[in-house]
């Protein structure tokens, strides 16, 4: 089976409504044409084909994948690979990337943890609401453990 062959194969079992990652060759004529790099591989329905787009890390490559599995020897791609695997993925939300909303939510979080501990501490000074429970491992204080895990994540974090 040739590679092109292998690739078409490979392409009619793809989501056309999905972008995928794919090994592709450096372009000819450039000064680093034995690298292999990785690019964005599509359906473009004005083509009615499978087409890859330029490497992540920016150079031009020759159009088509190499065959799933080609070891990617650009540092440049490899580099942007973990990025471009989960914006790819599906269910991928934009969010998750952006540090002001993923600073606000580990804000949200630590006030919630704090707030446990804070609501802990009174549990257990006055019994009347509560006080200590033999619910935990080997019998302890499951509030007492819990307090403690929230306690030291938030120091692990700070």
């Amino acid at each position: 089976m040739t590679e092109q062959t292998s690739a078409a194969t490979e392409a009619t079992e793809l989501e056309r409504s999905r972008r995928y990652l794919r090994p592709v060759e450096a372009l000819h004529l450039s000064d680093d044409a034995h690298l292999v790099h990785l690019a964005a591989y599509q359906w473009e329905p004005r083509l009615k084909e499978w087409v890859t787009g330029t490497a992540l890390c920016g150079d031009s490559v020759e159009q088509g994948p190499l065959p799933e599995g080609t070891v990617v020897t650009c540092s440049g791609c490899a580099g942007w690979r973990p990025r471009y695997e989960r914006m790819l993925s599906p269910g991928y939300n934009p969010e998750d990337d952006d540090p002001e909303v993923l600073r606000r939510r580990a804000e949200a979080a630590e006030n919630l943890l704090k707030q446990y501990v804070d609501l802990a501490a009174v549990t257990h000074r006055y019994p009347i609401m509560g006080g200590h429970d033999c619910l935990g491992e080997n019998h302890s204080c499951s509030g007492c453990a819990l307090a403690k895990q929230a306690q030291e994540h938030l120091e692990q974090y700070r």
